[in-house]
């Protein structure tokens, strides 16, 4: 049994208690927040505890992980916090806002010697995981375009009702940042690593400091190029979605879901099953509460048998740093209309 600490009781640190409350080698013993009627109806139901400072939560003997559910911007102090109190770390993408930031969190890790991912839960679906096996067998031939979409939704009152969403400061971006990121890390995984980037960002339909909407043209290392298309001006929102096409096959995915799968040697039923491997678990197109906790619950049993059977996690830090790489090089590269590399 691993227990956890979960800092930030907004929705998504609701999805962890969820989750985690799902999964029979964990136990929630402890919400932090300053807000207490939020803490405590996330603290509650899972039989948890309310604090309100951080600094005392990770350090509580009844804590061998922390969840880092707050701000994006500030998940660096939190995580040095607990991992010097030699917790481990889960902290929600991305798993910080500038490259210096994640940097820390990677070195506090490290120098604990304490396990760390951030989440990314479409990596934990059937169709990545089948998508991943299929390039790297070489099913789709000569790679050619890898392209991810995410079009998506969020009303002005999402921003105006938030302290802290489409801000710099602590949302470290807009539709790429925050809600691009799930499929940026996807197509990175699947077709990357990116080398290149070029890019043009604007805010066309809302009122906030940062982009709803973002092109980028990309040039990976094994020579394919690709595209990144995202926003938040999108109504009423489509699922995200992954194209990777080569010169034997294309397969395409939806929100983590097989919608194509075309590959020249397929079997004859090959397609059919593939369509058929899972159902929607949710999607944050229109709406941030529109996801299920199951794939967070999946991430999380990841986590918790890597703990158990010292292995590294399936997303490590260094693989959550590549998706805010590639964001802050689509925001230089608007800045400098110029070609950037990802640092």
């Amino acid at each position: 049994m691993l227990r956890f600490c979960i800092v930030g009781a907004g929705f998504i640190g609701g999805v962890h208690a969820q989750a985690l409350a799902a999964i029979p080698e964990a136990a929630v013993t402890v919400v932090c927040s300053r807000n207490e009627e939020k803490a405590r109806a996330v603290a509650e139901p899972v039989g948890a505890v309310w604090v309100n400072d951080y600094r005392q939560a990770v350090a509580r003997p009844d804590v061998d992980v922390v969840c880092i559910c707050t701000p994006s911007g500030a998940h660096a102090e939190i995580a040095e916090a607990a991992a010097a109190a030699g917790k481990h770390l889960v902290v929600e993408k991305p798993i910080e806002i500038t490259l210096e930031r994640v940097d820390r969190i990677i070195a506090a890790a490290q120098k604990a010697g304490v396990k760390l991912t951030c989440i990314f839960p479409l990596r934990f679906m059937q169709g990545p995981a089948l998508t991943k096996q299929a390039i790297e067998a070489g099913r789709l031939g000569r790679l050619a375009l890898a392209d991810a979409y995410i079009k998506w939704y969020r009303s002005q009152s999402y921003y105006d009702t938030s302290d802290w969403k489409g801000t710099w400061a602590l949302d470290g971006g807009g539709a790429l940042m925050n809600q691009g990121i799930h499929h940026i890390d996807l197509l990175n995984y699947l077709a990357g690593p990116v080398n290149r980037i070029v890019a043009r960002t604007a805010t066309l339909a809302h009122q906030m400091e940062t982009e709803d909407t973002a092109v980028a043209l990309l040039a990976f290392a094994n020579g394919s190029l690709g595209t990144i298309e995202g926003s938040t001006a999108s109504w009423p929102g489509d699922s995200g979605r992954i194209e990777l096409h080569g010169d034997k096959g294309t397969i395409a995915l939806e929100d983590g879901r097989i919608v194509t799968w075309q590959l020249q040697d397929a079997a004859p039923d090959e397609e059919e099953r593939m369509l058929a491997l899972e159902s929607q678990q949710g999607s944050g197109a229109a709406a941030a509460t529109g996801i299920s906790y199951e794939l967070h619950r999946r991430q999380l049993a990841d986590m918790i048998e890597a703990i158990l059977k010292n292995r590294p996690p399936a997303v490590t830090g260094a693989e959550a740093r590549h998706s805010v790489a590639i964001i802050r090089a689509i925001y230089e590269s608007h800045e400098q209309r110029r070609w950037i590399e990802p640092a």
